[in-house]
């Protein structure tokens, strides 16, 4: 009888999850940090002033395509494929993560959208919810797999 180590032990479907996680997270680092240089590099004139704002400033309209057809289609590719890898546990975990994000955007924006209508908040900003959503679907999730 031989030993097998941990990573041999796991099975098909949990190799497959943790690779198209780890993909996931590569393309997302690989979007980001890309975005992150085109933007300082479309900047320049703003960074120097000091009037930058990156979630504002203007792209590339090649680049603005690309990743747009990145967030529109190879994230929903690599998406569809882990949802038909991943096990039940963990698929309950996301479906409360995203049940809990959808009910901090459904009952937050309008919270926010009264609030400022009234005068006590600013305007809000799409990147604020959508940020409010990733990252309570992420804890949510994380805290529902892990524990």
């Amino acid at each position: 009888m031989t030993h097998l180590s941990k990573r041999d032990s796991r099975g098909p479907s949990e190799r497959a999850n943790h690779r198209l996680v780890a993909i996931s997270g590569a393309v997302g680092g690989v979007m980001g940090l890309a975005t992150g240089i085109m933007v300082a590099l479309s900047n320049t004139t703003a960074l120097k002033s000091g009037h930058f704002d990156p979630w504002t400033s203007p792209l590339p309209l090649w680049f603005a395509i690309l990743m747009a057809l990145m967030w529109g289609i190879v994230v929903p590719i690599i998406s569809w494929r882990w949802h038909r890898v991943v096990d039940e546990h963990e698929s309950r975990a996301y479906r409360d993560g995203a049940l809990a994000a959808f009910y901090v955007v459904g009952l937050g924006a309008p919270v926010w959208w009264f609030l400022w209508r009234g005068g006590v908040l600013p305007q809000l900003q799409v990147e604020w919810v959508y940020c409010a959503l990733m990252a309570t679907c992420g804890i949510v999730w994380m805290w529902r797999k892990y524990t």
